[in-house]
């Protein structure tokens, strides 16, 4: 308990010197836009809230009905067939600027030109998003809702500490991304979130997080707060960190294909189709088990241990193991980029004890 004190206040006051500005809860009409043509295809059916949804998603749906046969619904209704679904649509407004011209802000990454079906896919549908909202006066429906949706974020605003997730993730991977983003999502569900990862003009990462409405409110849109909010703000940012870091080493992602065979059903099930995006999953939710004990306490992390493991990650305690020792010895590992070869190294040696030659061998047709 003393330890856990002694962590927060430290994140706490390094919150006043750090280098890297505390992000703030907000909606962005960008993504509302989105969510509203999103509304008018089969994503709703499977991504939809239970029962009617929240009163402002609801006015939202109804504006942009009228659009139903607008070039930028049916390029969204492709996409979705397609599989463009989970965080793919938000990664794709992630890269994009403001509207009314709504620019691309930065290149799409081959991660969404692969799952679109093309850069052109993407451009086109940026293009036609731009021409909807000119046509549906989109923003002045926004601003029509602004003040209202700006109350319902003041329940998550109160007592989430936004300093206390951003600040552990800095020093527990050792540095620092040029920003942190926290994009809240009314009309997106149900509940948890999307980690996103941009480059900006310099190169520098920008860690994005789109924070999902509950989606059982048949009133005001309700969103995460306190501890359940900084948690899920440890997942969805620290994302942000260790995905480019595991995917700088894909032959060795590659090498771990029979860790990945015998969960691959379960795991595409949750839209994590690969080993490599299962290995990025895997890692994220064992860092929450050390950032669970580190800022809550051992109760918290053993909930979180165990809810991963039922939900198919079987690799979470071992993977965790792996990270208190890297906790330990931070003066070999100065960052999470320094220790990632010795995690790569103890999960080869698990599959040497652990995989049989069956799962070795049909693991060969995986990617």
């Amino acid at each position: 308990m003393k330890r856990r004190v002694l962590l927060v206040v430290v994140f706490l006051m390094l919150a006043a010197v750090s280098s890297t500005a505390l992000a703030a809860l907000k909606i962005l009409p960008e993504m509302e836009l989105l969510a509203g043509v999103l509304a008018q295809t089969s994503w709703i059916e499977k991504r939809g809230p239970r029962g009617p949804g929240n009163e402002y998603y609801r006015a939202l749906k109804e504006f942009f009905a009228e659009y139903e046969n607008h070039e930028a619904v049916s390029i969204a209704r492709r996409l979705t067939e397609r599989g463009f679904t989970y965080d793919a649509p938000p990664a794709f407004i992630c890269h994009l600027g403001p509207l009314p011209e709504l620019p691309l802000l930065v290149e799409y990454n081959d991660y969404l030109v692969e799952r679109a079906g093309g850069r052109d896919v993407l451009e086109e549908f940026r293009l036609a998003l731009v021409d909807l909202a000119e046509q549906s006066n989109f923003l002045d429906f926004f601003s029509s809702w602004e003040g209202y949706l700006e109350e319902c974020l003041q329940p998550a605003r109160e007592d989430f500490r936004a300093e206390l997730p951003q600040m552990w993730l800095e020093e527990f991977f050792g540095w620092a991304p040029a920003r942190f983003e926290l994009i809240m999502a009314p009309s997106m569900f149900p509940g948890g979130g999307y980690g996103v990862t941009v480059w900006d003009s310099q190169g520098e990462p920008v860690a994005i997080q789109i924070i999902r409405e509950y989606g059982s409110s048949s009133a005001a849109p309700q969103f995460p707060t306190g501890s359940d909010l900084e948690m899920l703000t440890i997942h969805e940012l620290g994302h942000s960190f260790v995905n480019p870091t595991l995917e700088a080493y894909p032959e060795r992602a590659r090498k771990l294909r029979p860790l990945f065979w015998s969960v691959r059903k379960v795991m595409r099930a949750q839209a994590y189709p690969f080993t490599s995006t299962f290995l990025n999953e895997q890692v994220v939710r064992s860092v929450e088990v050390v950032a669970a004990r580190d800022l809550f306490g051992p109760e918290l992390a053993k909930i979180v241990l165990e809810n991963h493991e039922r939900s198919g990650f079987y690799l979470t305690a071992f993977v965790a193991e792996q990270l208190d020792y890297y906790q330990a010895e931070r003066s070999l590992y100065p960052t999470f980029r320094d220790f990632v070869p010795y995690l790569f190294d103890q999960l080869d040696a698990y599959v040497e004890e652990n995989c049989t030659l069956l799962e070795r061998f049909f693991s060969l047709f995986l990617r």
